[in-house]
Formats: structure tokens, C-alpha cells, sequence
């Protein structure tokens, strides 16, 4: 049995691909009479039910108990282990982790939760099959499976094993046997063309997830008669609309890019409707001769005839100083062009922003949302508001921790919340600390307002709203643009000595209750007792939006 687990604090409807991906490649190394493997996707129910979870696996009583773990379900998992381990009633039972929260807290999740269970680090494509078969044959040796953590139950020592890249060439397909509920609820489904990000140098990303040394040279790209067939198989299944899951999607050399892109295109595949990521250079560079320019926006107008319908664009800053602290390698006027061109095609387009970091200023800040603002990207910022988040091993830990040396000064917590891998810190400014504590403030209410409005209308045509998500859409963009006007307010009100908080309070709770409306209007319409939990739990809040601002 395998299962992704959910979390409350992403509230979102769409599949869990990695559940997808080990599954299928599961099917491919056995067959039915061989291996039955039954899949439990908890996004599908919306909620962090052990008690139902544990019906499930007691009902099946697996052999073998694969957990994957997504951001936000380490204390679910530390709370709820021993009664899910408990309704496996063989003793002997394999107990396997994997996920991101499984390949950074190897041995917290040994040492803290589990110690008789295996932990596989990064991609489990190749490891799962691999060990499934030691297991099974009797193999106490599990050093040829690459990837793994365990503990040796006779010596009593941790053992690891070299970790390899996955020959996505190879892969099978991933399973699509239990997606219907939530293709059937209009959830966000994922197609995977590519693994790493051929940029990788990012300050705040952490690599090693799907690469191993997170460089860029570990980008690699599945056939594009692999996707084909996968795409097959959700045309067959009535699913006509999907996101493609890659972190960079156009990335890596622009010959190679064209060459999957066009093959991929010439074949008789069903009409689709897609969403994606790229990086600015893989949609514009200043460094481009005009013949590459013109080939990589004749490659994005293809996708564009094709069914490319929005890219997300990670901008993070229009600071060119933060931007460099970021090491984004893009300047904000390629990011510009970048969002321009895909417009012009007609292509929707949706961008990452990082506001706040610990070492930021306020005339970055203000200099960023001016920018945005003025370019019409302050609407279409995932988070206008969002922070960075500090996250263990990251690079701009190195460079906080060095600042911090130089200086003499404690900006971070040295302890990580295991959820979300991310150290809390405080701002090296000031002011930027004022700031960040009204707008934080506000963020940490309307939460659960502001989150589901953006993560249920950001996909596809109509996702899971049907004919209302263009309302929501609408309303969402226009709560990123006051927010970011009334941030810019409170900035120039700090400046002159004068207190911000009355003027920014009274303009984000203006501002937040035009959203609640809207998101009454846009959900109620999908209420119902069929309907998926984070509607329910979207329309309570919006309907006591009263609560939020108070809160």
C-alpha cells in the first residue's frame, strides 16, 4: 500500500504526483499477480484523517507500507505513526518513507518515529522496485538499492547508500488507476516532462530532491514518447487538462529543448488545455543573438497553438539588489519581457514573488512593488506579500550565518520547524521589522481566505470552479494589487515619521472583505455534500470574514 499524506496548511485539490510516479513504477517492475498495491492519495479527502487512514490500511492490511511525506506532515506523521503502524498487524511489515520530508529528515523520521523503517532519499522511482524485491526474496543486504537509509537491526548502526540519478529514459509511466475522484472534482492533475532545474543556483532553493548535487548539468528530460504515452492515458480517461509538474519546464540547452518540444508536438496526441514553470531565460534573455531570440519565442508560440494556457515565471524580485542576493541570474527587465511576450500569445501568466527576506531594506521593497505595480505583475504575484522562507542547508542560510559572524548578531533561529524545514529569523532592519509584523499580521488571518481563493482558481480553464473561476480570478488579482498599493502606503507614511498601521489596517481589511464576497459568490455555487473540504472550509471563512479580521 502507498500513500501521500496531506496537509492542512497548503489547503489545495490536486493529485500527488510522486504517489503517481512510484506507483507506475511499481506496475512496471511487477505484475498484478506478483504485487497488488492499492493507493491512498489524502488530497482527495481534503483532511488529515488518522483515524480514517488507519481504517484503510487496517482494511487492506499490507505486507508493505510506503508513506510519502509532503511539506506540512511531519507532526502528523510523529502524532499518528504508532496507531497507523498498529493496524498493520503483520510485525514484520515494510515500512518505507519517501518524499521531501523523507530525504531531509532521514534520520529524525529513524530516530525520532520510526527505527525499524526504511527511508528513501530523493527519487524512488528505481530505489522502491528495488527494495520491494529484496524484501520480498528475503535479502537482509539492502546496499545495492541506491538511496536508502535504514537501520541495521543486528549491528544496531545506520546505514546509507549512495544516492544516483534516475534514468528518466527509462521510467515506466505513472499510474493514473486512482485519479478519478479527483479529476472528478476538477483537481489540479500533473504530467512530468523533466526532473532538476538546469539553473540551480538560486540562494534560497534547496536542492537534492530530485537531483543529487543540485547543479544544473543533472537537469534531464523524459521522451517525449514516454509523455506521449502518458498523455494518452489521461485523454483516455477524459482528462483533457493538465499542469506540467517540471520546475523548469523550457530549461536546459535550446537545441535539445526544441528538439522534445517538436517531437513531442508532431505527434497524434488529443487536443490539451496546460499550465507550466519556466525560468525568465528560457522565455527571454538579453543575452540572446537575434536568431535565438527568435527561436525561442517561435518554441513558446508553438506550445501556445498548442494549448499552453499559463506559465508560472519565478521572478521573486523587480530589486535588482535582491534579485542578486536571490542569485536569480535575470534582470527585472528580462522578467518583464519575459511576462510581455507570453501575454502577447495570449498565455496567462502567474509570478513568484519574495518580499521580505532577512537582509532586505525598505527601499528594496518599495522599489520591487513599484516596479511590479508599474508592469502590471503586482496582480498575477502568487504571494505579493510572501517571505522567504529560510529553509535548513539552503545557501542564503550560509550567507544570513556569515552576515550574522561579521556582525556579531543573532537574526535566525538555529532550530528548523521539521514541517516545513524553515528556520524563523528577524530582519537586520528595523523598519523592515515593522513592516513585515503588520503585514505578517494580516497574512497569518486571511490565510485561510487568501489561500484557498488563489490555489482553487490558479490552474487550468475552470479547475475545480467551473464558470465561477474567472470571477475568483479576478477578485484575487485585485486583492494583490490593494495589497501591494496599501504596503507601498504604509512605506511612505513610515518615511515621514507618521504611524502606518491605521491607514494599511483600514485599506487590507477594505481589500480582504471585497475577496470574501467574491468568494462566496464564486464557491457557493460548488457547495454541496459531494463537494471537496477545502470549498467547505474556504466558504466558512469567507462567510465569517468578520472572524479573520478580528482574529
Amino acid at each position: 500500500m502507498a500513500v501521500s499524506l496531506y496537509s492542512e496548511r497548503y489547503p489545495a485539490i490536486g493529485e500527488s504526483h510522486g504517489l503517481s510516479a512510484i506507483a507506475g513504477s511499481l506496475r512496471g517492475a511487477f505484475g498484478e499477480a506478483e504485487l497488488q498495491v492499492a493507493l491512498v492519495d489524502m488530497v482527495e479527502w481534503g483532511e488529515e484523517n488518522a483515524s480514517r487512514l488507519a481504517h484503510v490500511v487496517s482494511e487492506f492490511q499490507p505486507d508493505i507500507l510506503a508513506i510519502g511525506l509532503q511539506y506540512g506532515t511531519f507532526s502528523f506523521l510523529q502524532k499518528n505513526y504508532a496507531n497507523l503502524r498498529a493496524a498493520v498487524r503483520r510485525p514484520d511489515a515494510l515500512v518505507v518513507f519517501g518524499g521531501p520530508l523523507a530525504t531531509y529528515l532521514s534520520d529524525r523520521l529513524i530516530n525520532e518515529i520510526a527505527g525499524d523503517a526504511v527511508v528513501i532519499l530523493g527519487e524512488a522511482d528505481e530505489a522502491l522496485p528495488e527494495l520491494v524485491r529484496a524484501w520480498v526474496s528475503g535479502r537482509s543486504d539492502w546496499s545495492s538499492v541506491a538511496g536508502l537509509r535504514y537501520r541495521d537491526r543486528v549491528r544496531g548502526v545506520d546505514i546509507a547508500t549512495p544516492r544516483r540519478l534516475v534514468d528518466l529514459k527509462a521510467v515506466p509511466p505513472p499510474s493514473r488507476l486512482h485519479l478519478n475522484r479527483i479529476a472528478a472534482l476538477g483537481g489540479e492533475i500533473f504530467v512530468e516532462t523533466s526532473r532538476g532545474c538546469s539553473w540551480a543556483a538560486c540562494t534560497f532553493c534547496l536542492r537534492g530532491l530530485t537531483d543529487v548535487h543540485g547543479r544544473g548539468f543533472e537537469f534531464r528530460r523524459k521522451s517525449a514518447e514516454a509523455v506521449a504515452r502518458d498523455l494518452t492515458e489521461l485523454a483516455a480517461r477524459g482528462i483533457r487538462e493538465v499542469t506540467i509538474a517540471d520546475e523548469d519546464f523550457l530549461g536546459g540547452d535550446l537545441g535539445q529543448t526544441e528538439e522534445f518540444v517538436y517531437q513531442l508536438l508532431a505527434m497524434p496526441l488529443p487536443q490539451f488545455r496546460f499550465d507550466a514553470s519556466a525560468t525568465i531565460h528560457s522565455i527571454f534573455s538579453r543575452r540572446d543573438t537575434p536568431g535565438a531570440a527568435g527561436r525561442r519565442k517561435a518554441l513558446v508560440e508553438a506550445l501556445a497553438r498548442a494549448g499552453l494556457q499559463k506559465v508560472f515565471l519565478g521572478i521573486e524580485s523587480c530589486s535588482p539588489t535582491q534579485l542578486k542576493r536571490y542569485a536569480k541570474g535575470h534582470t527585472r527587465n528580462e522578467a518583464v519581457a519575459a511576462a510581455e511576450l507570453l501575454r502577447s500569445l495570449g498565455v496567462r501568466v502567474e509570478i513568484g514573488v519574495i518580499l521580505f527576506d532577512p537582509l532586505c531594506t525598505l527601499d528594496e521593497i518599495e522599489d520591487s512593488l513599484q516596479f511590479m505595480r508599474q508592469h502590471n505583475l503586482a496582480s498575477v504575484a502568487s504571494g505579493i506579500s510572501s517571505e522567504l522562507r529560510l529553509q535548513t542547508s539552503s545557501h542564503y542560510l550560509d550567507v544570513l550565518r556569515k552576515y550574522e559572524r561579521a556582525r556579531d548578531v543573532a537574526l535566525h533561529d538555529p532550530v528548523f520547524d521539521p514541517d516545513t524545514l524553515m528556520h524563523s529569523y528577524r530582519f537586520a532592519d528595523q523598519e523592515v521589522q515593522r513592516l513585515y509584523d503588520s503585514v505578517q499580521l494580516w497574512n497569518r488571518r486571511l490565510h485561510p481566505l487568501y489561500y484557498p481563493s488563489k490555489s482553487l482558481s490558479r490552474f487550468g480553464a475552470t479547475g475545480a470552479l467551473g464558470e465561477s473561476v474567472q470571477e475568483l480570478r479576478t477578485a484575487t488579482n485585485l486583492f494583490r494589487d490593494e495589497t501591494c498599493d496599501a504596503i507601498l502606503s504604509a512605506i511612505r507614511h513610515a518615511r515621514v515619521g507618521r504611524d502606518f498601521r491605521m491607514p494599511f489596517d483600514l485599506d487590507i481589511e477594505a481589500t480582504a472583505r471585497r475577496l470574501a464576497d467574491a468568494v462566496v459568490r464564486a464557491l457557493a455555487r460548488r457547495e454541496g455534500p459531494d463537494a471537496h473540504p477545502v470549498i467547505g472550509r474556504a466558504l466558512v471563512a469567507a462567510r465569517n470574514v468578520d472572524a479573520l479580521l478580528t482574529a
